[in-house]
């Protein structure tokens, strides 16, 4: 059975997602988690969709512009305000609108975005932001995802509008002039923290600029501390307020008499509303070997304390945990083939996940996901444990219920599958295959009922 293409006018195949000819997707077509085709609505029950939809986006519409009016009137600024002299530019394709669930790298090269619904169902959202993706993140009232994806030297950020549903912005900064982008963090609904590059990186130990990047106007200004001075760094996260925001800067690049590189690297939190910045601690990088303390800082929801982890190889880590003053809550815990790690939504829990170090030269223990309460101390304990897994990433439901995972396909190492665990631990639950990196949608629900044995 065939129909014509909506772009070109071309014949496609009734279960086609794209048009073989022209590339355009075919916009009614839904895959789940297994690749199968969704049922298409009929002509009547589309229309009536279509109306109740233009009809919620203009009362959506409306009340955004009423409310973000208020908020631009009586919104108390956290730090020194710069003039909004510099300017981003942006370019926009066509996406459909996202469930809000998960989002997630999708597809067997895991270089599409994607949107997870509940039930495993994967709609993609954009095919050409890829080809790799650094970080995915809902703005805090769900209506974008902020993605940094591209290569290495070469990583670029797009803003995915879910609510209008037919933009992809490539963000261009040109004052100061970026050319690539390190990392993101939300600091309100508006306001994107980004670690942007000037000049190409040639290692892991240079610094960005801290831009404060408007999602809805396109303006940019520097991120300032209390003397008004612009700041720069690296591997920035911010509470989820944007009160307070973690970052690491590196200074003093040294060349020994053999060519090795270091650098000394810093850990930092800057509190916006007195502007003050406190070191967290120092140590000198070796870079030639990507040995670093403070790769990866992740400040908790409620700004109260930051995990971090040790680099030295793609191999061995360990996990330490402060509070926001730079005590050791938890001492470094060492692990082997390190994944990331995600705070519960009050911030007082941490969950991190690795393999024992003794006795596993051949790193094929099992790996375990280790629970961390910053109010009761002590040791991390361990809520679950796998074998023959890979884990790639982790993430907390907003409603603190469940940790969603990534599991990396070990034999291609290219994408995975997606699990849901239950926030106690045990048995995980399959959500999705071909899928990596999820970020929860604000307000998502991820009540899980375990598999009656683990499923990864």
């Amino acid at each position: 059975m065939a129909r014509d293409c909506s772009s070109c006018g071309r014949a496609i195949d009734d279960d086609a997602r794209f048009c073989a000819a022209c590339g355009a997707p075919v916009p009614d077509t839904a895959v789940d988690g297994a690749g199968t085709p969704g049922k298409r609505l009929g002509p009547a029950i589309i229309a009536g969709v279509a109306i109740v939809v233009v009809a919620a986006l203009v009362a959506a519409v409306l009340l955004y512009a009423v409310g973000r009016d208020r908020s631009r009137n009586g919104k108390v600024a956290p730090t020194p305000v710069a003039s909004r002299s510099s300017t981003a530019s942006a370019s926009a394709s066509p996406s459909p609108a996202a469930p809000g669930y998960l989002a997630a790298a999708v597809g067997r090269q895991a270089d599409v975005l994607g949107a997870v619904a509940a039930d495993g169902t994967i709609r993609e959202l954009a095919t050409t932001i890829g080809p790799r993706f650094f970080h995915i993140a809902y703005s805090p009232d769900g209506r974008r995802l902020a993605v940094v994806a591209g290569t290495w030297k070469l990583r670029q950020l797009s803003i995915v509008d879910l609510q209008t549903g037919d933009s992809v912005t490539s963000v261009r900064i040109s004052k100061p002039a970026v050319v690539g982008v390190d990392s993101v963090a939300w600091l309100s609904a508006e306001d994107l923290l980004v670690s942007a590059y000037t000049t190409t990186p040639r290692n892991q130990a240079e610094d960005g600029d801290l831009l404060v990047y408007d999602v809805v106007t396109g303006t940019v200004q520097p991120l300032r501390d209390s003397n008004g001075d612009s700041l720069r760094g690296v591997q920035v996260s911010a509470a989820r307020d944007g009160s307070r925001v973690a970052f690491v800067t590196y200074t003093d690049q040294k060349v020994d008499e053999n060519g090795n590189a270091t650098a000394l690297e810093q850990l930092n939190i800057l509190d916006r509303f007195s502007g003050g910045v406190a070191e967290l601690g120092s140590n000198r990088a070796y870079l030639d070997v990507d040995a670093r303390r403070f790769d990866a800082p992740l400040i908790s929801p409620n700004g109260q304390a930051i995990i971090f982890r040790r680099a030295g190889s793609d191999v061995g880590t360990s996990y330490t945990v402060m509070n926001s003053s730079g005590v050791t809550l938890m001492p470094a815990k060492e692990l082997l083939y390190p994944a990331g790690y995600a705070w519960d939504p009050t911030g007082t829990k941490v969950v991190f996940t690795g393999q024992p170090v003794a006795g596993n030269g051949a790193g094929k223990a099992p790996v375990s996901f280790y629970l961390f309460d910053t109010t009761r101390g002590g040791a991390p304990k361990v809520i679950a444990t796998y074998k023959k897994t890979a884990v790639q990433d982790l993430a907390w439901s907003p409603d603190g219920s469940s940790i969603a995972w990534a599991a990396w396909d070990r034999s291609k190492y290219r994408s995975g599958k997606l699990y849901l665990m239950p926030a106690s631990g045990g048995d995980s639950r399959r959500l999705a295959d071909w899928a990596i990196m999820p970020a929860w949608a604000p307000g998502a629900e991820g009540t899980v009922t375990p598999l009656p044995t683990p499923s990864p």
